[in-house]
């Protein structure tokens, strides 16, 4: 019972860093969709640069803010679990 409650708790933890290496990929593209919308309206009312960076500065700042909070409940999570580097968890369960 306690080695299938440990392998449970690894892949929990295994999943959480997957999850918070795929932020880049969110990142990348709502920067890019906001940079796309300021673009368009900056075009559409002709006040070029300004819709555009006001934008991509909005999309940034929101993801930022929002991996911010994730990593947190995250750390929060792991630090509850007394796991903080599953590399060397799994190292030392397979001595």
């Amino acid at each position: 019972m306690k080695e299938a409650k440990k392998k449970i708790v690894l892949t929990k933890t295994m999943n959480q860093i997957i999850l918070m290496s795929a932020w880049s990929f969110t990142m990348v593209v709502s920067s890019f969709l906001f940079l796309l919308a300021g673009r368009w309206i900056d075009v559409r009312f002709n006040t070029e640069p300004t819709f555009m960076l006001g934008l991509l500065m909005l999309g940034l700042g929101l993801c930022i803010g929002r991996m911010y909070q994730d990593y947190a409940k995250i750390r929060k999570d792991l630090s509850r679990r007394k796991i903080r580097y599953p590399a060397q968890q799994i190292a030392k369960e397979a001595r």
